[in-house]
């Protein structure tokens, strides 16, 4: 994780940005050290210094540090979420239950690694986070959790989705299991498009017909 994160953009300085860019900049700085160091052991100050702002700068934008987590969870889950259900209305209309799954479960894969300090920040303090910012973000998240349910309902409905498998364990599992490979990928172990057939391949046991 720590090759990815040199990757990134060294943060431009804050003075004489505009307020959007600013409010963007604040959010990318502390996502990028709440998922390297912590939330509790990350401060205001420091924020503002790595931004390149003084202090105040950050409270014009933002009233807490516990704003700025919501929004970040919130930036992380609904960015997944869209990219999940543009990756499935991309396929044809006629396309099989089996295939909107697998197609979602490439864009989560996919939004997972590439909006890497947002959605580690979302996966590694899920179930910590203060409970004012828990209850910010929760519709968010049950929003999400809603469309995979959709997802394998109709899966099952089709014959697709083995009628053995109960749908309430299934979708934190796969869910679940994505979302740790944030925890352990590693570029050098094989490309992300290689995780996602590993991550398939590991569900395959889902389909009772091997050959649709």
């Amino acid at each position: 994780m720590e090759e990815k994160d040199s990757q990134q953009p060294a943060p431009k300085k804050g003075r004489g940005q505009s307020g959007s860019v600013s409010r963007r900049l604040i959010l990318d700085v502390a996502a990028a050290m709440f998922s390297a160091q912590g939330f509790t052991e990350t401060s205001m100050r420091e924020i503002a210094a790595k931004a390149g702002m003084r202090a105040p700068s950050v409270y014009y934008h933002f009233t807490s540090k516990e704003q700025i987590l919501s929004e970040i969870l919130s930036i992380a889950i609904r960015s997944t979420n869209l990219a999940v259900r543009e990756s499935v209305e991309r396929l044809p209309a006629d396309a099989a239950p089996r295939r909107k799954i697998e197609a979602a479960v490439g864009a989560h894969v996919r939004s997972l690694h590439r909006n890497i300090h947002y959605t580690a920040t979302s996966v590694r303090y899920q179930g910590q986070v203060p409970q004012e910012v828990a209850l910010n973000v929760r519709a968010d998240r049950e929003t999400y959790a809603d469309y995979w349910q959709q997802l394998l309902a109709e899966a099952a409905a089709s014959g697709d989705l083995s009628p053995t498998i109960n749908r309430q364990f299934l979708q934190p599992l796969i869910l679940g299991s994505m979302n740790h490979t944030i925890n352990w990928y590693d570029a050098g172990r094989g490309n992300l498009e290689e995780l996602i057939l590993t991550v398939l391949a590991l569900f395959k046991g889902m389909w009772p017909h091997q050959d649709r």
